[in-house]
């Protein structure tokens, strides 16, 4: 029984030893044809460029935060800033409105007079609907 397994340990480590060496075999290997090699610019055969291209690349596209949800969050923003300016002015027509409202009782009774159809119990309230 012991023997058998020091054989698959042992069969177990060659298999993980030759995947270690499988990098190594690749990074020594040849992959582009030396000639092919001399006319690529030398800033795009450089390392670090090609490291920091392809890290400006993921936070232009992949990133959460990336070119496109930048875009539409100031699409956004523009909207929003338009919707806060249009009820800063409602508000100040309404505060306007409540203090002409407001100022006596007159003013009171008109406004309910026409907008809530409110009347004295001496007086009959005809309303005219326009059909279309």
């Amino acid at each position: 029984m012991e023997f058998r397994q020091d054989f698959f340990n042992a069969q177990r480590f060659k298999k993980s030893y030759y995947l270690l060496l499988i990098p190594c075999y690749f990074y020594n290997m040849a992959i582009i044809d030396p000639k092919l090699k001399e006319k690529i610019p030398p800033l795009f055969r450089n390392k670090f460029f090609l490291l920091f291209f392809g890290y400006f690349v993921y936070l232009l596209f992949f990133n959460q935060n990336n070119l496109l949800s930048q875009a539409r969050l100031a699409l956004e923003l523009h909207k929003l800033s338009k919707e806060e300016a249009y009820y800063t002015k409602e508000i100040q027509k309404v505060k306007l409105q409540q203090k002409e409202l407001f100022s006596g009782i007159d003013q009171m009774e008109k406004f309910a007079r026409e907008n809530y159809w409110m009347k004295r119990d001496s007086e009959d309230l005809y309303i005219f609907v326009e059909e279309e």
